[in-house]
């Protein structure tokens, strides 16, 4: 799966439709607000990979992020126990 990251949006194409994080950086904060893909492909960690590289993008630009939308919120529970949700800042 090849992501794309275009202004605020990280996006890849998939065999039903376009999967897609939306987000705004605000200061020294990354508000990520929107996960989406397509019905049909949803089970395959499409919405990981894209919190992954959003995750690793936020690292590099050193901001904090805040999650919005379920799944961002999910992920950052799951994934990123040993830090507090709004921080994934690199250290």
């Amino acid at each position: 799966m090849r992501i794309v990251h275009i202004d605020n949006r990280f996006s890849a194409k998939t065999e039903h439709g376009e999967a897609e994080l939306l987000y705004e950086v605000d200061g020294n904060k990354m508000r990520i607000y929107h996960t989406f893909v397509p019905a049909k492909d949803r089970g395959k960690e499409m919405a990981k990979r894209l919190m992954d590289v959003a995750v690793v993008f936020a690292k590099k630009k050193s901001l904090d992020i805040d999650p919005q939308c379920p799944y961002a919120l999910h992920y950052m529970k799951k994934y990123m126990v040993d830090k507090p949700p709004a921080n994934a800042k690199s250290r």
